[in-house]
């Protein structure tokens, strides 16, 4: 018997190094998740397909966007055209004078003259406070200034970059939107 057990020691002895593979004298590494996207990015498969859409607007959008001005009572709001197929059908119609009104206390939305292309992008999205969107539904043009939900029919286009100048129009206002000098 006394063998038996001198024998399952030295087993226990040898395997106990090899259990964690661990070297560290601070006991195991922790165990880790793989590092997942930032916010604001989306993962993209091997074959190129994005597994889903950005929820907010990148630098590297803005950055490969097209500037624009949206001239509000004697002031200009600066903002940026994403380059989905919605936005560029936008660019096309640039300058547009639009009447903008709030819509439940949350954007400002205006009639478009005609429909935007939505090749391309998701049937539906949500917003954040500085987004440019498309609602293709009314076939509309709006400016967020407050968050809002996934709804079917949202397409985010652009950013604007002054929230109180969109949010503190009080009444209905005209805009002109223009590509930027």
């Amino acid at each position: 018997m006394h063998l038996k057990t001198l024998a399952l020691a030295a087993i226990i002895a040898l395997a106990l190094p090899l259990a964690g593979c661990n070297t560290s004298p601070n006991g195991p590494a922790p165990i880790t998740e793989p590092p997942s996207s930032p916010p604001g990015t989306s993962s993209t498969a091997a074959d190129g397909s994005s597994s889903q859409p950005s929820p907010v607007p990148s630098a590297a959008t803005a950055a490969d966007g097209t500037p624009i001005t949206i001239d509000i009572d004697g002031g200009t709001v600066t903002g940026t055209l994403s380059s989905n197929a919605t936005a560029r059908s936008l660019i096309q119609q640039l300058p547009l004078t639009l009447s903008f009104r709030d819509y439940g206390g949350q954007e400002k939305i205006a009639d478009l003259p005609e429909a935007l292309s939505l090749d391309g992008v998701p049937a539906g999205d949500s917003a954040e406070p500085l987004t440019i969107g498309y609602y293709a539904p009314d076939q509309a043009l709006v400016l967020y200034y407050e968050s809002v939900g996934y709804s079917r029919g949202i397409v985010r286009i652009g950013s604007f970059d002054d929230l109180a100048a969109i949010r503190d129009q009080t009444s209905g206002f005209t805009a002109r939107l223009a590509p930027a000098n």
